[in-house]
């Protein structure tokens, strides 16, 4: 058995989609702070993205491959 790099894993690639949370959540932060719109909204939809990442790679993604 090949051993996989941690990033390349589920554990990995939600410890990934957290720290975007994390970024996000700085971002929007920012964005109240100097009343700028833009920022709360791409914090906004980067925290969306990520958050639909798990359900997304884990459900749709899998049948599409399994098809193949």
């Amino acid at each position: 058995m090949e051993e996989q790099k941690f990033f390349r894993t589920r554990a990995g690639k939600l410890t990934i989609a957290f720290c975007v949370i994390m970024a996000a959540f700085v971002l929007m932060l920012t964005g109240l702070r100097f009343e700028n719109d833009i920022l709360c909204l791409i914090g906004f939809l980067m925290t969306a993205a990520a958050m639909l990442y798990s359900p997304v790679e884990g459900h749709l993604y899998a049948r599409f491959k399994n098809k193949k």
